[in-house]
This record gives structure tokens, C-alpha cells and sequence, in this order.
């Protein structure tokens, strides 16, 4: 009888001690717990292929296609050739306009393009000569009405007749490209891509001889 008793008594104290270590709470908290760890590393999976996608080169943006006329000074000249012969003390420069963009450059009518040559002094700017812009062909008359085109790589050549004064040979001079809009609202802008190579310092190299003294 006393040993029933004393194996009922283990028994009943096994089990309370069993019972007190299952909690279900204690087992919910755990579960939530791995739940919230998956969850992070789900978002940190999700997150590192988010970066990998975002890390991708995007491809370059497509060049502008644009006219850009360039100015070249190539030196002077006491002829030209195929035109009327120069007047005592005149001189010619010849120029290059050089379409270095990526489109054809186009003017609509009433548009103009000029080049000058010019100098500047304390006093201000001097402008020595001008030439329409494109040169106009021995007994052609200015067509202004008419559109202007000029094709990619290509260019217009021609000589700007001048008397040049001797105060200009002291300053640098300069050959500027000038463009006068239309003034019709309907017609499209003239549009050129980069206006620094629209003026070129003429170099000094290039001067014509000084005149010879009247005899």
C-alpha cells in the first residue's frame, strides 16, 4: 500500500512539472517569431534582386541631330579667282562655312545668314567688310524669299572683298557668322548646335603685305 502510494505521488509530480513546461503561448510567440524572420529575409531576398535590376546600364540617350555651321579663316588673296579683278588696295578673304552637325542645316525664306569680318577697340566694334551667306554666284541677285539648305559635311566657299584700313591690322580680327531670324511667325527658327565655332580669330600670319608707298 505505501509503495502504490509513493509511485502515484512520482507520477502526479512528473506531470506537473511536464505541464509546466508546455506553454502554449510560450509556442505561439516562437512560431511568430520564425514567421517574422522568414518575412525579413524574403524582403532582403526580394530587395537584392531589386538592386541587381536597378544596377543595370541603361542605354545611351540618342545623339541630337542638329546643323552646326562652323567659320574657317583661310588666309587672304589679291585675286579671286573667277571674279572680277580687285581695285587698287583691296585685298579678298576667303572663307570656309562648314556644316559640322548632324542634320542638314535648313533657313526658311526671309532668312539671313552673314559673315563678317570685324575688330574691336576701346571705342567699339568696327566691322571691315560682309558677305551674304551662301555666296552668291558672279551676276546672281540676293534671293531672299527663297529657303537656304546646307547638307551634313558639306560647305560654302567663297571671298569677302575689302579695303583694309591700317588701324585693323593692330587689333585682332575676327570672321563672325550672324544669323537674322524670320519674320514671318510661321517659319521655323533657325537652329545651329554650337555657337562658339561661329566666330575664328583671323591669324596674324594670314595679314596681306602692307601696300606698297605711292611713288
Amino acid at each position: 500500500m505505501r509503495k502504490a502510494l509513493l509511485l502515484s505521488l512520482i507520477w502526479l509530480a512528473g506531470a506537473q512539472v511536464a505541464a509546466a513546461q508546455y506553454d502554449p503561448q510560450s509556442d505561439q510567440s516562437n512560431q511568430a517569431h520564425l514567421n517574422r524572420t522568414d518575412n525579413r529575409n524574403n524582403r532582403s531576398q526580394g530587395g537584392q534582386q531589386g538592386q541587381q535590376g536597378h544596377d543595370t546600364p541603361q542605354p545611351p540617350p540618342p545623339i541630337p541631330r542638329c546643323a552646326d555651321l562652323a567659320v574657317t579663316a583661310l588666309g587672304f588673296s589679291t585675286s579671286i579667282p573667277g571674279g572680277a579683278p580687285l581695285a587698287a588696295g583691296e585685298v579678298a578673304l576667303q572663307y570656309d562655312v562648314h556644316n559640322a552637325g548632324t542634320s542638314m542645316y535648313m533657313a526658311p525664306g526671309g532668312a539671313t545668314q552673314t559673315l563678317s569680318l570685324e575688330y574691336t577697340t576701346p571705342s567699339g566694334t568696327h566691322q571691315v567688310a560682309s558677305a551674304p551667306l551662301p555666296p552668291q554666284r558672279t551676276g546672281a541677285t540676293a534671293a531672299a524669299a527663297g529657303s537656304v539648305t546646307l547638307a551634313q559635311g558639306q560647305s560654302w566657299r567663297g571671298y569677302m572683298r575689302m579695303t583694309l584700313p591700317m588701324e585693323a591690322r593692330r587689333w585682332p580680327l575676327r570672321l563672325k557668322l550672324s544669323f537674322a531670324q524670320s519674320n514671318s511667325p510661321y517659319a521655323a527658327r533657325i537652329s545651329d548646335c554650337d555657337p562658339d565655332n561661329d566666330e575664328v580669330v583671323v591669324p596674324r600670319s594670314q595679314l596681306p603685305p602692307l601696300p606698297a608707298p605711292p611713288s
